[in-house]
């Protein structure tokens, strides 16, 4: 499990705008990495409910460290995260492709550490936009700190190929 506790129920302006936004510029192929040859940019997530076993949806970002990929949870401990640490596997679409995923959740701080670290100075709108640290300023010891704030998980393919709906 992760050292993050609390839930914190998404603002009325990210769940009715923000997140529609989203993903419909993802679905669009309008998003950020959306040709990246190491699998990052911006994606939208399907979970399934630990509880209602529905479907939800989700854009995140997936970040590509030293040939892995992440998913960190920038809104600290969320849904999608939750719902991924009980059920390990989900969804990633971009445009009309689906990728079976499975979820690792990272619980070693040090290794969560260095993830975020890595990502942080890999790309600095994070570390501006959602862990409100310079990432030129970013250390270990910060990464630390964070890790005990954001859910980070591995991905990998939860089967050899994606599929096309």
């Amino acid at each position: 499990m992760t050292s993050v506790s609390s839930y914190r129920r998404p603002s009325r302006l990210r769940v009715h705008f923000i997140d529609p936004v989203a993903r419909f510029m993802i679905r669009r192929g309008l998003a950020p990495g959306r040709d990246s040859q190491d699998g990052s940019g911006l994606r939208v997530i399907e979970v399934r409910g630990w509880k209602t076993g529905r479907w939800y949806q989700r854009p995140v970002a997936v970040s590509a460290v030293e040939g892995r990929r992440y998913i960190v949870s920038l809104w600290g401990e969320s849904r999608w995260a939750r719902n991924l640490r009980a059920g390990e596997t989900a969804k990633l679409r971009l445009r009309s492709r689906s990728e079976l995923i499975k979820g690792h959740e990272l619980v070693d701080g040090e290794e969560k550490a260095a993830v975020l670290l890595a990502i942080g100075r890999k790309y600095p709108y994070f570390a501006r936009g959602y862990f409100k640290v310079d990432p030129k300023q970013m250390t270990l010891e910060l990464a630390r700190e964070l890790a005990a704030r954001y859910p980070v998980f591995r991905i990998d393919p939860a089967i050899d190929h994606p599929h096309e709906e």
